[in-house]
């Protein structure tokens, strides 16, 4: 092998090891993918929130701050030309959008047990599973979960007072129903 094909060789492995590592960049995403409906929604129906009696019983403010907080930041956005707030919906409207939210977990430090330190040991969380329905034929477009603990980075977790958990995931769950009908 001479020394022009040995470095023909070199350069097309280098040009591979690049391209791989574009790829698995492109895997590794630290906020979720918001493809915006294919349909058009010019009313969005926010249902009340679901939570389990456990977690309504130990953390009963968190659920409350955390609807507000959405149904706020919907409104701040003007996610909608008509944004509601209901108890259960059973409207059949075309542009319609209904936003049924169940949170699933909430933890927070200050409850759990100390450490040797005296620290809280633990980390405050929040949890909700999102799904967006079509009022009209009441197809479930879209199901997630959102979590405090996935988006947001230990370092800006940190910097977050625990009571603001609440309403960070609200302006999380705001956010993704924006992004959700972006373009509608």
């Amino acid at each position: 092998m001479n020394k022009t094909s040995g470095n023909y060789l070199k350069s097309i492995f280098f040009v591979l090891f690049i391209i791989s590592l574009i790829s698995c960049a492109k895997m590794v995403s630290l906020e979720p993918e918001y493809v915006p409906l294919e349909r058009s929604y010019k009313k969005i129906i926010l249902q009340k929130f679901e939570v389990g009696k456990e977690l309504e019983k130990e953390f009963p403010e968190a659920v409350v701050v955390c609807e507000s907080t959405t149904m706020s930041e919907l409104l701040e956005k003007n996610a909608a030309p008509v944004i509601e707030k209901t108890r259960l919906s059973s409207s059949k409207e075309a542009n319609a959008l209904i936003v049924k939210i169940r949170i699933t977990t909430i933890k927070m430090a200050s409850s759990s047990s100390r450490g040797v330190s005296g620290e809280f040991t633990g980390r405050s969380e929040m949890s909700a599973e999102v799904k967006l329905i079509d009022a009209q034929t009441r197809k479930i477009l879209r199901k997630d979960n959102l979590s405090t603990a996935n988006i947001l980075s230990p370092a800006s977790r940190a910097a977050i007072p625990e009571r603001a958990i609440p309403a960070e995931l609200g302006k999380m769950i705001a956010e993704y129903i924006v992004r959700s009908i972006a373009g509608s």
